[in-house]
């Protein structure tokens, strides 16, 4: 059966290609066709659509007073755009786009100042028209298109589009930001079709996350009217299927997006149904975009530099912070800390003390390690990168610490990792300047009250729990004791002798030595040692109350406290 299914294949894209001639003719709609010195201004509501009315050409606002010249699916609730002109540069109301009596399609902010025209076309354009199939033409007299949108594409292709030889995909920043993002889709000059991470300062380009493997072959990629979508050679024939899902059978629009996360997905949604139904993802590239995205020398990874990526539903990054970062602009801007960091001059052996680790499991920040230590023990892993200045985690895996400052990249979760991250952070927050907090002296003041009521809190409640765990020991030991110390005396020990509490703690751990009371003496020594954080005299030293917490659940090993003195003195 597979021989057959790949020959049906070939014969059905050899009968697209066949008729693709007769696209290169606009689809002639007298009423709808629009005319030298036609105009549309921003926030007045006017379209040009095209004759089934399922596309229209305008400005769409995409943020208050921001619009981008645009074209949308217009009978869906959410009109969802598939081309922008002015994609990096929104324009505020009362811009205006024309199409000039010489066939130029022109774009002005409201101050008429210059912004975008369509490039030169090759002969005397007579008018313009949305089509039904999304592309918007400038054709001459005799209907031949002299230039379309479809031949410039931002992040999305459309049934009947070609991409062909180094034209390009470029993600948007957000789902609410359209600026060009950090990931581009296209087919560069060798054939080969390939997704790729790129730096948004440089343009440069990072790594190669997706490729076709199609170097010496590939010609172009067709979107064609069955919601194939498929990589043909230059004699025609199929090369490869971009998904292996196949026609679709039924009335649906299509679109094949880049996402702002870096995934390729293609989108279809049913002509008949509901028009405020969501799109639904039909396949998608990569499979997993948190493992495909690895950046060795340059750049942050899947979710961006100090943060983490898991995958959800539909190949969906969820990208989140470690302890102790927040979020840097939302999305996959990275993460950044909000505590001062390990001081690295003579100060930074008083300065370790005040750091802890917070241990986190399946998750790793593969590459750019600077140092690397093998065959060592998880607790010469800890005490190394806490004593280090420079480190702000350790990989600890299979017996290897691998140790990476700031900032770290290619942050993501895996199952399959069995090592562990330690999170260096400052047991008390001492915030950086972050604008969100230190705008202002008012904002300071608040977030430092706010700092220290947590602090407060956070102590007071860990004192109010050590007072009630030492209560319900001492009753636990002296119902234990009571049942116990009749069968277990130690040699020399009358039962009436009388003990001072030092001595008689020590015979209660002597006889009672079951693992219910290793365990409650294990938890007693975690609220002991965070006790003594709470009550240091220096009060940048005291963790807020979300650290306490931490603490007290396990999720993260107490450091030994600067003076464990000062609790018993």
């Amino acid at each position: 059966m597979a021989p057959c299914r790949f020959s049906m294949s070939i014969i059905i894209n050899f009968i697209i290609i066949t008729l693709f001639p007769f696209s290169v003719t606009a689809q002639e709609s007298s009423n709808r066709n629009v005319t030298l010195g036609s105009s549309i201004v921003a926030n007045s509501n006017s379209t040009w659509t095209s004759p089934s009315g399922e596309f229209a050409f305008g400005f769409r606002e995409v943020s208050p007073g921001a619009f981008l010249l645009a074209i949308w699916f217009d009978q869906l609730t959410n009109k969802t755009i598939v081309w922008s002109a002015n994609r990096d540069e929104p324009v505020p109301v009362g811009s205006t786009v024309r199409l000039s009596s010489d066939g130029t399609l022109e774009l002005f902010d409201q101050r008429n100042r210059w912004l975008w025209a369509n490039q030169a076309t090759s002969g005397t354009v007579a008018y313009a028209a949305m089509l039904d199939t999304g592309n918007l033409v400038l054709a001459s007299n005799t209907s031949a298109i002299l230039w379309q949108s479809f031949d410039f594409p931002t992040d999305t292709l459309l049934p009947t589009q070609v991409l062909n030889k180094e034209g390009a995909l470029y993600s948007s920043i957000s789902p609410t930001n359209f600026s060009k993002g950090r990931f581009k889709f296209t087919l560069q000059a060798d054939g080969d079709l390939v997704l790729i991470s790129r730096s948004l300062q440089s343009e440069e380009h990072l790594s190669t996350y997706w490729s076709s493997d199609t170097i010496e072959s590939g010609f172009q990629l067709i979107f064609n009217n069955f919601g194939s979508i498929n990589l043909v050679r230059q004699n025609g024939t199929l090369l490869r299927p971009l998904f292996e899902s196949g026609p679709l059978v039924g009335q649906f629009y299509h679109r094949l997006k880049l996402d702002h996360d870096g995934v390729l997905r293609h989108y279809v949604h049913p002509k008949s149904a509901n028009s405020s139904l969501a799109w639904s993802v039909r396949d998608f590239e990569p499979s997993n975009i948190c493992r495909a995205v690895m950046e060795r020398h340059t750049g942050g990874g899947a979710c961006g530099f100090n943060s983490y990526c898991s995958i959800q539903a539909e190949g969906r990054p969820s990208c989140d912070c470690p302890l102790g970062y927040y979020p840097r602009g939302g999305g996959l801007s990275g993460c950044t800390p909000e505590f001062v960091q390990h001081r690295c001059d003579h100060q930074q052996g008083q300065d370790a003390q005040s750091f802890g680790l917070m241990q986190m499991f399946n998750i790793d920040w593969p590459f750019v390690d600077y140092t690397k230590l093998r065959n060592v023990e998880e607790d010469t892993c800890r005490q190394s990168c806490l004593s280090d200045c420079f480190c702000a985690i350790a990989i600890y895996s299979d017996r290897g610490c691998f140790k990476k400052s700031l900032p770290f990249s290619n942050g993501r979760f895996d199952s399959g990792f069995a090592g562990k991250a330690l999170i260096k952070f400052r047991i008390n927050k001492t915030l950086t300047s972050n604008p969100d907090t230190t705008a202002s002296g008012r904002e300071s003041s608040t977030t430092t009250l706010t700092t220290t009521l947590s602090v407060l809190l956070g102590c007071a409640g860990l004192l109010f729990l050590l007072s009630s765990f030492f209560f319900v020991f001492y009753l636990k030991r002296t119902k234990s004791m009571m049942v116990k110390r009749s069968h277990v005396r130690p040699a020399g020990v009358s039962m009436i002798s009388s003990f001072s509490f030092k001595e008689q703690g020590a015979l209660d751990l002597l006889v009672v030595g079951d693992e219910e009371a290793r365990s409650d003496m294990k938890t007693l020594e975690i609220y002991v040692k965070t006790a003594i954080w709470c009550i240091q005299e220096d009060s940048t030293l005291r963790p807020h109350m979300n650290i306490v917490m931490h603490m007290l659940q396990g999720s993260m090993q107490v450091p030994t406290p600067p003076d464990p003195t000062a609790f018993v003195r």
